[in-house]
C-alpha cells in the first residue's frame, strides 16, 4: 500500500475520532442548556443513542445506506457489514459513516430533552439510525463509496459536501415530528405572558460543549474528502470562518435589538455557521463561508422566532440550528460554488438543491411522525407532569446528587429533623454547605426564640397600651361630657342672669332720668348700676374663659388702622385714670405700621385689661404708661409690642407664678381691697397666644410692673409706617362704631313713626323695652310667644300696614324665636327680625342668623341699639293703635 493511501486511511480514522468526539460536545451542550433535575437523563441517553444507532448501522444501516442500489432507491448489500480485512480503506470509511449517523440521531434527541421518557429517546433513535438517515443517505451519497452507483436525487446533480441537510437538517426535522407529539414542557408557554425562558443550569459546561464541537467539526467536514488532500487546509479555513461569522452576527444583532448579550444565541449563531458550511465549505472562497456564516445566523435568528410564534418548544434550538441553518447552506451551494464545478446552471442548481431540502422534510418528518404516533399507542412517549417537576434523572433513571440529596434533606428538615449532615459524606462540599446551613438554621432558631419573647412582652404591653388607651377613651368622653354639661350650664346661667338684668339695668336708666334734682336717689341708683355692670362683665368674663378653654372662640383677622384703635384705648383709658388722680400717656418706640392685621377687638379687650389693672393698683400721683413698639421688621411673621408700665404695688416672683390662673389673684388680700375676679389677665394671656404673641410679666414689690404683650399683625401688603407715630396719634380722631346695629344716616331720621312687633314672654322686660322704645316715637305691639308674632306679622300684612321691624325673643313658650322666625321667613315675611337673646355663647348668633334674622343683639337691650333701630326703621308706615 502506498503512502498516500496509508495517510488518507489515517486521516478518515483520526477525523472519525474526532466526529466521536462530538459526542461529548453535544452532552455538554444539551445538559448545560437543560435544567439540574435532567443533566443525568440527558447524558444517558446521549450515550444509549450512540450505542444503539452504531450497533444498527453496523447491521443494516450501512448496507441500507450504501448496498447495491436498487433502482437509486435503496441498498440491498453489506448486512451486516463485514470486512475480512483486505480493505483497509472501506473499513475506515465505514467507521466515519457510522459516526455521521450517530450524530444524526443525537441531533433529532436534543430538541424533546426534559419532557420526552427514555424510552422514547430509544424508539427515535432506532427508527431515525435504522431507516430514515440511511434510506436518505442512499439518495444523496452512494457514490461515496467508490464504485457504486448514484442514488436517485444523487443522479439528478444534489450536492451535499458533509451533510447540512443529509446530517443536520434530517436529524432537525425528525425533532420537529417528536416536539409538535408531546407538547412543550410546562411553564414554557403561558397565555397571558407568552413565551418564558426555562434558564439552563450551567452555560459555561454548554459553552465548554460547543467548544468541543468548534472542535470536532473540522474532522465532520475535512473527514467528508476522504482523503488527506490539498483541499483539507481550505476547508478547515471556510469551517472556521463560516462560525466565527456566524457569532459575531448574533453579538451585533443582540447588542442592536437588545442592548445586552445572552451567551445561548451567541452559542447558536456559531452553530448554525458550521452546519451551513458543511454543504458547500468544500469548494467556496472564504469570503462566500463569511457570507454564508453572517446568513446562517439570521435564519437561525428568524426560525427561533416562528418556533416561538407556533409555540414549538424546541430546549437547545435544534431545529433553527440544524434544520433552517442546514437548509440554507444547502441552498448556499448553488449561490456560491463557483460555474465550472457545477453540473447545472445556477438556477437549475438552486431547484435541485431546493428539491433535496423538500424530499428531506418530507421523508423524514412523516415518517416520524407517523411511526410515533402509532407508537404512542402503545408506549407513553412524554414523562407526567410530577415526573417533569420531579426531573427525569429522579422519575425515570432513580439517579440524585449530593445537591439533590442536601434539598431532599432541607425539606425534611422544613418538617421537622434537626441536622443535615447524618447521612452526607463529612468531607464533601455540599456537606460543608450542611454545616453552614445547621449554624445559620440554629442562630436563626435563636434569633425566633427570641423574637418569640419580645413578641410576648409586646403583646403584654399592647394589652396594657389598648387598656389605657380605652381608660384614656373613656376619660376624654367624661371629660368632653363635663365640658358640655359646663357649656351648657354656662349658658343657660347667662341666660338667667342676662334676662332680668335687662330689667334692672334698663328701669335704673329709666327712675335716673326720672330722679333729676334728687341727688341722694340718683347716687343710689349709680349704684345699683355699676354693680350691674360688673355682674354682666363678670357674665362676659366666665363666657370668653369657657368659650378659650373649648376651643369656640374665633378669632377674627381684619385689616385696620392701628392709631385709631390705640386713640380710641387711649380716649377710654384716660378718663379713668384722671378720676384716680393718675398720670397716664401713650408712646411709641420708632416708627409703627400704619396698617395691621389682626382682631381689633380682642386687641381692644386685653389692653383695656391691662391698663385698667395697672390704674386699679396704682395709688393716687403714680403713673401708667402705654408704649408701642414694632418688632422683627425683617422677619416673615412681624410682631407689635406693647409694653404698659405703672408705678403700683409691684408683685413677687411666686404672686407672678400664680397670675394667669383663673379666678386666682397674686394675694387674696388685693380682692378684698381692690376688688376684682382674677380672670382678666387668664384670658388675656390666651387671647395673646391666639393673636399670634404672648403676654409676659416683669414686677418688683412696692415699685411696680411691666406687661409686655406682643400680637402678630400679619402680612399686610404693601407694609407701609408711620414715620413720626406720635405727631400722627395727636391728629387722629377717635371713631366710635356700633358693632352690632347700623349707623344712621342724617337724612333718614325724623320722618315718621316706626311700627315694631316686640315678641317678648318677660312681662317686666316687655314694659321697659316698650316704653324705651315708645319714648323714641316707635308704635309697637306685643306678642307673649312665637307663635302670636307669627299671627300678628301676617294680620298686619293682610292689612296693608306690615311692622318696620321686628324685635324677636328667642327663648319663647309654645313657640320659640328661632321657629318662627323660620316660619315667617317660608311664608315670605321680608320684614326685618333683629334678634333678642340672652344667649351669647359661641354660634349663636350664627344660630339666629341661619334661623332667619337680620342682625342680633345680646340682652340687657342697650337704649342707643333700641334708638338706632327705630330711627332707621321710622316712617314707613302710620300709626296703628297698640293692643
Amino acid at each position: 500500500m502506498e503512502l498516500h493511501q496509508q495517510i488518507d486511511i489515517l486521516w478518515i480514522l483520526v477525523c472519525s475520532i474526532f466526529v466521536l468526539f462530538m459526542q461529548a460536545g453535544f452532552c455538554c451542550l444539551e445538559s448545560g442548556l437543560s435544567r439540574s433535575k435532567n443533566s443525568i437523563h440527558v447524558a444517558i441517553k446521549n450515550i444509549i443513542d450512540v450505542s444503539i444507532v452504531g450497533i444498527l448501522y453496523w447491521i443494516f444501516g450501512f448496507g441500507l445506506m450504501f448496498g447495491t442500489t436498487t433502482g437509486g432507491l435503496i441498498g440491498t448489500t453489506h448486512f451486516p457489514f463485514t470486512n475480512s480485512g483486505s480493505d483497509i480503506f472501506l473499513s475506515a470509511f465505514f467507521l466515519f459513516q457510522l459516526m455521521l449517523c450517530a450524530t444524526a440521531a443525537t441531533i433529532a434527541s436534543g430538541a424533546s430533552a426534559e419532557r420526552m421518557r427514555f424510552t422514547a429517546y430509544l424508539i427515535l433513535s432506532i427508527v431515525l439510525g435504522g431507516i430514515i438517515y440511511p434510506v436518505f443517505g442512499h439518495w444523496a451519497w452512494t457514490s461515496h463509496f467508490t464504485g457504486k452507483a448514484p442514488g436517485w436525487l444523487e443522479s439528478l446533480g444534489f450536492r451535499d459536501f458533509s451533510g447540512s441537510t443529509v446530517v443536520h437538517s434530517l436529524g432537525a426535522w425528525a425533532a420537529l415530528a417528536s416536539i409538535m407529539i408531546i407538547g412543550p414542557r410546562i411553564g414554557k408557554f403561558d397565555k397571558g405572558s407568552g413565551s418564558k425562558k426555562l434558564q439552563g443550569h450551567n452555560l459555561t459546561l454548554a459553552t465548554t460543549g460547543v467548544f468541543i464541537l468548534w472542535i470536532g467539526w473540522f474532522g465532520f467536514n475535512g473527514g467528508s474528502k476522504f482523503g488527506f488532500t490539498s483541499h483539507v487546509p481550505q476547508i478547515f479555513i471556510n469551517t472556521f470562518l463560516a462560525s466565527a461569522c456566524g457569532a459575531i452576527t448574533m453579538l451585533v444583532w443582540q447588542f442592536y435589538q437588545r442592548k445586552q448579550i445572552e451567551i445561548e444565541n451567541i452559542l447558536n449563531g456559531l452553530l448554525a455557521g458550521l452546519v451551513a458550511s458543511s454543504a458547500s465549505c468544500d469548494a467556496i472562497s472564504p469570503a462566500s463561508a463569511v457570507v454564508i456564516g453572517m446568513i446562517a445566523a439570521i435564519v437561525m435568528e428568524a426560525g427561533v422566532w416562528v418556533l416561538e410564534r407556533f409555540q414549538l418548544d424546541d430546549t437547545i434550538g435544534v431545529i433553527p440550528v440544524h434544520g433552517f441553518a442546514g437548509v440554507w447552506g444547502t441552498l448556499a451551494v448553488a449561490l456560491f460554488i463557483p460555474a465550472e464545478l457545477l453540473s447545472h446552471s445556477r438556477w437549475e442548481q438552486f431547484l435541485i438543491q431546493a428539491l433535496g431540502c423538500a424530499v428531506c422534510f418530507v421523508w423524514c418528518f412523516s415518517f416520524c411522525w407517523v411511526t410515533l404516533r402509532i407508537i404512542s399507542h402503545f408506549v407513553r412517549l412524554r414523562a407526567t407532569k410530577d415526573e417533569e417537576k420531579l426531573g427525569l434523572n429522579m422519575a425515570e433513571h432513580g439517579a440524585t446528587s449530593e445537591m439533590y440529596d442536601l434539598l431532599n434533606l432541607m425539606e425534611l428538615h422544613i418538617q421537622g429533623d434537626s441536622d443535615l449532615e447524618e447521612d452526607m459524606d463529612e468531607y464533601s462540599d455540599v456537606s460543608l454547605i450542611a454545616k453552614q446551613y445547621n449554624r445559620v438554621s440554629q442562630v436563626r432558631d435563636m434569633a425566633l426564640n427570641e423574637l418569640k419573647d419580645r413578641t410576648e412582652n409586646l403583646e403584654l404591653t399592647r394589652r396594657e397600651l389598648e387598656e389605657k388607651a380605652a381608660r384614656l377613651k373613656q376619660a376624654n368622653r367624661d371629660a368632653e361630657a363635663a365640658s358640655r354639661a359646663k357649656s351648657e350650664f354656662l349658658a343657660n346661667m347667662s341666660h338667667e342672669i342676662r334676662t332680668p338684668m335687662t330689667a334692672v339695668l334698663g328701669y335704673t336708666d329709666l327712675l335716673i332720668e326720672e330722679s333729676w334734682g334728687r341727688p341722694g336717689s340718683i347716687q343710689l341708683l349709680d349704684v345699683i348700676k355699676r354693680n350691674g355692670n360688673y355682674l354682666l362683665e363678670l357674665i362676659n368674663d366666665i363666657l370668653d374663659l369657657s368659650k378659650i378653654e373649648s376651643g369656640n372662640l374665633t378669632i377674627e383677622t381684619i385689616q385696620f388702622p392701628l392709631l385709631e384703635k390705640l386713640n380710641e384705648i387711649h380716649a377710654l383709658m384716660k378718663v379713668r385714670a384722671e378720676h384716680r388722680g393718675l398720670y397716664f400717656k401713650l408712646s411709641f418706640d420708632g416708627t409703627i405700621p400704619i396698617e395691621i392685621q389682626s382682631d381689633p377687638t380682642r386687641l381692644k379687650q386685653i389692653l383695656i385689661n391691662l391698663i385698667g389693672n395697672a390704674i386699679k393698683f396704682s395709688p393716687e400721683g403714680g403713673k401708667v404708661l402705654l408704649e408701642t413698639t414694632f418688632l422683627n421688621s425683617a422677619a416673615d411673621e412681624p410682631l407689635l409690642e406693647f409694653k404698659i408700665h405703672d408705678t403700683g404695688i409691684g408683685m413677687s416672683p411666686e404672686q407672678i407664678g400664680m397670675l394667669y390662673q383663673p379666678f386666682v389673684q397674686a394675694d387674696s388680700s388685693t380682692t378684698r381691697k381692690f376688688g376684682g375676679t382674677g380672670l382678666g389677665l387668664a384670658i388675656s394671656k390666651r387671647l395673646a397666644k391666639m393673636l399670634g404673641g404672648d403676654l409676659t410679666c416683669e414686677s418688683v414689690p412696692g415699685e411696680g410692673t411691666v406687661f409686655t404683650l406682643t400680637i402678630g399683625i400679619g402680612k399686610p401688603d404693601p407694609l407701609q409706617f408711620h414715620k413720626n407715630p406720635q405727631i400722627d396719634f395727636k391728629h387722629t380722631q377717635v371713631i366710635q362704631q356700633n358693632q352690632e346695629v347700623p349707623g344712621i344716616a342724617a337724612d333718614t331720621r325724623n320722618k315718621g313713626t316706626c311700627s315694631i312687633l316686640l315678641a317678648e314672654d318677660g312681662i317686666d322686660n316687655q314694659r321697659l323695652i316698650s316704653m324705651l322704645l315708645k319714648k323714641e316715637k316707635a308704635h309697637v305691639v306685643l306678642a307673649e310667644n312665637g307663635d302670636i308674632a307669627v299671627r300678628r306679622t301676617l294680620d298686619a300684612k293682610q292689612q296693608g300696614k306690615p311692622f318696620d321691624v321686628i324685635l324677636m325673643d328667642m327663648s319663647m313658650p309654645v313657640m320659640d324665636g328661632y321657629e318662627a322666625t323660620r316660619k315667617l321667613r317660608d311664608l315670605g315675611i321680608k320684614t326685618p327680625i333683629i334678634a333678642l337673646t340672652a344667649h351669647a355663647m359661641t354660634g349663636d348668633r350664627q344660630k339666629c342668623l341661619d334661623a332667619g334674622c337680620t342682625d342680633y343683639a345680646t340682652k340687657p337691650v342697650n337704649r342707643e341699639k333700641l334708638r338706632n333701630i327705630v330711627q332707621k326703621h321710622q316712617g314707613r308706615t302710620q300709626t296703628e293703635p297698640a293692643r
